[in-house]
């Protein structure tokens, strides 16, 4: 039997293996952790309804818990719950649910054949511009003041209010979030978070990833927020949840729940800015009892081209940044089955088609190359509750392809590359309360990765299998009539690739939170990542000057960070959060000479670290809002040799970044600064490819207006208010000044 045949019979027994014991779980483990369910033949009940303390509405989804004997129940959409069949005597009641302060253990003393009513009123955790309910940390919802990792949110009224070109543009005044940008708006852009790499950051649609397993990254350009309703941003090591590529961090586009009620609604959204620069926006969706849909569509074009000073200060125009694109998404959700055992079915897809020019750098300008992107995402999501309340599962299949073909007439370097990559799989899980405050989550899947060019002489893939669990468990006090909570969280993941071998990726985080009004929250976390190599550095075809390296293990690290924040009560609202974070890596793959040939070795290390400091404040309920985050980065080259010590290229020391939040009746006022300290853009620090300091302003006036069922929106741009001429990316230059103006109307 050859070795390849050898190989793939063992991923078959794997795969086996894992359905089989995936299987067992299910039916005979899984019981085992519900809590005891037996009835006795009393008619005593009780009954009650659980309503906001500050609105007033009813709750829907909270778990109510009786002890002695952890009976359970969970509100429906009036908040109303039932417990029949309970025996006579003393018990304890808790209530549980994810953005709410819970109310203490009550006592209630039932007799034989009565009902009994009792209410509750929660309060909202959450009033902070820091604070929002999120799926990306945890899998499942969680709110950010019980995690102990650090995580920003791009809400959906903050992308509403932007009205993005592409993904890029939400993410400029995110803490941590550093966009490395190559131009006008089709232009290359991709993100980095904490000073890594763009291929050391996991972007994600819906938790499954979108990065090219052929370079790595990511372009942000080609991402719309069409269909997105909030974009969560995961800073630090999260490979004991996603697997590799997450050293620097995850991106999460999140897309939206649908149409709160039942009915039809429609969008139209026209914009015209600078540089030619215009976008058609439609969208329009449903609801009925069992189906809620989405469908958006938008048309992007845009000349691009624009003018700039060099160096000698001479005004020159750059040429051949034209754009062209169209995005297609659909989303449609089914719900089935009856409460509170009915089921989910999500489905969504996703089509991006866009012909672009590719200037290239001002020392080589390539004024006639074209490149041509296409992209398909696909994905079905089936989750419910299982077995009781206490067990939910999801299982999730998705497919993602994406061809790319560069084409660059060149007489001296005549290019047509074609390129076509993907990947997918399955995966699943399932979500189970042990405990009132102890919840398991346990999981695995499949996942292929491949790729096809033509500057390869053979198709290349690799086989991922991967399992992984997340222990949660809450410990709540009551000292001095201060509440004290204490979060932790244990995590490990298991990945097996066809190509490299297995990786064990551990993480522990704990989180300690003592009081509600004015809080203090203090978090920590640690645990190893790992990269994984692409399919260049591994397979990329050999010449006379370069070379592949099939030989390369993965990157790996290790990453730590605490933080301290503080919440205080209106009516000012204040929040501060700082955050200290270090990450060492070893093994980092790069492109250098062996022998007179270039290849890729695992030869460098890197240590990075920083200060993460933000803090907001609100005045008159949200009238005016002051948000500011300052980034301090350390990130320095530990690798032997000449360049040891040295500033990694494109890292920022000093990122500043501030948003002036205004709203009034139907209009809405945003101001966004942010500067960014010198960086270099080679390895040794030299003065010739040094990046100068630079500083940013952007203004946003939104007027928003209902009548009845139609709301009518006009959105008023400039960016870079003061024209400034600047890079990013050496002898790469930017726009100047841009004006965008848009007129929506909207119908629901």
């Amino acid at each position: 039997m050859s070795a390849h045949n050898r190989v793939q019979l063992i991923q078959t027994c794997l795969l086996k293996n894992y359905i089989k014991n995936s299987a067992f779980s299910l039916v005979f483990l899984v019981p085992l952790l519900s809590f005891s369910t037996a009835y006795s033949d009393n008619n005593s009940q009780l009954t009650g309804r659980v309503i906001s303390k500050i609105s007033g509405n009813p709750v829907e989804h909270t778990l109510v818990y009786l002890k002695p004997g952890y009976r359970y129940a969970e509100t429906n959409a009036q908040g109303e719950f039932v417990i029949s069949n309970l025996e006579p005597g003393r018990y304890l009641i808790s209530t549980r649910h994810v953005g709410y302060y819970s109310d203490q253990n009550k006592q209630i003393e039932l007799n034989p054949g009565v009902t009994v009513t009792m209410n509750f009123s929660l309060v909202e955790k959450y009033y902070s511009t820091s604070d929002a309910i999120v799926v990306s940390a945890t899998r499942s919802k969680s709110i950010t003041q019980e995690l102990p990792y650090t995580m920003s949110v791009v809400s959906p009224e903050r992308i509403s209010l932007l009205n993005p070109l592409n993904m890029s543009e939400t993410l400029i005044n995110i803490q941590g979030a550093y966009i490395k940008d190559y131009g006008s708006v089709g232009n290359l852009k991709t993100v980095s978070l904490r000073g890594s790499n763009a291929g050391q950051v996991l972007v994600l649609l819906d938790g499954q990833r979108l990065n090219n397993p052929q370079t790595g990254e990511k372009d942000l350009s080609t991402i719309s927020l069409d269909g997105i309703e909030q974009v969560e941003i995961l800073r630090g090591g999260s490979s004991a949840i996603y697997g590799a590529d997450a050293i620097g961090g995850v991106l999460n586009l999140i897309t939206g729940k649908g149409r709160e009620t039942n009915g039809i609604g429609a969008s139209l959204r026209l914009l015209e800015g600078s540089y030619a620069t215009r976008s058609l926006d439609g969208s329009f969706n449903f609801k009925n009892n069992l189906l809620n849909g989405l469908v958006t569509y938008r048309k992007l074009t845009s000349d691009g081209d624009f003018s700039f000073m060099d160096k000698q200060g001479n005004e020159k125009l750059r040429e051949n940044n034209d754009l062209t694109s169209h995005h297609l998404f659909s989303t449609m959700k089914f719900r089935f089955g009856h409460t509170p055992f009915d089921s989910e079915l999500n489905m969504s897809y996703g089509y991006y088609l866009s012909e672009r020019g590719v200037p290239g750098s001002l020392d080589f300008p390539s004024l006639r190359a074209r490149q041509w992107d296409t992209s398909q995402q696909f994905q079905t999501q089936l989750k419910g509750k299982i077995f009781n309340l206490l067990h939910s599962y999801s299982i999730q299949g998705f497919w993602n392809w994406n061809k790319t073909r560069f084409k660059d007439p060149d007489p001296f370097v005549n290019t047509d590359a074609k390129n076509k990559s993907g990947n997918f799989g399955i995966e699943s899980y399932m979500r189970s309360t042990v405990l009132p405050n102890q919840m398991i989550t346990y999981g695995g899947g499949y996942r292929q990765e491949w790729m096809l060019s033509n500057q390869f002489l053979d198709a290349h893939d690799r086989d991922i299998y991967f399992f992984y669990t997340q222990y949660e468990v809450q410990f709540k006090s009551i000292i001095n009539e201060s509440q004290i909570s204490i979060d932790m969280i244990p995590a490990l993941r298991y990945d097996q690739y066809s190509d490299f071998g297995s990786r064990w990726s551990p993480k522990i985080g704990v989180c300690l939170s003592v009081g509600s009004e004015p809080q203090v929250i203090l978090k920590s976390d640690a645990g190893l990542n790992f990269r994984a190599p692409t399919f260049n550095e591994l397979y990329w075809p050999a010449d006379t000057w370069s070379r592949g390296n099939p030989d390369l293990v993965p990157e790996s690290g290790f990453d730590w960070d605490f933080g301290i924040s503080l919440r205080f009560p209106a009516p000012q609202r204040f929040d501060l959060d700082l955050n200290y974070f270090d990450t060492k890596m070893e093994d980092l793959i790069q492109w250098q000479s062996v022998n007179q040939v270039f290849m890729p070795v695992n030869v460098n290390k890197s240590r990075v670290k920083g200060l993460e400091l933000t803090s907001s404040i609100r005045f008159f309920e949200n009238f005016f809002e002051i948000i500011g985050n300052y980034t301090y980065l350390d990130a320095k080259n530990n690798s032997e040799g000449a360049y040891r010590n040295k500033f990694l290229v494109y890292r920022s020391r000093h990122n500043l970044k501030l948003t002036l939040n205004w709203k009034w009746d139907i209009l809405s006022c945003a101001y966004d600064y942010r500067y960014a300290s010198r960086q270099y853009g080679d390895e040794a620090n030299s003065a010739d490819f040094e990046i100068k300091p630079y500083d940013l302003s952007d203004l946003t006036l939104s007027f928003k207006q209902k009548f009845n069922k139609w709301q009518p929106t006009f959105t008023f741009q400039i960016r870079n208010i003061f024209d400034k001429n600047y890079q990013i990316i050496h002898s790469y230059p930017l726009p100047g000044r841009e004006y965008r103006i848009s007129l929506a109307m909207a119908y629901n």
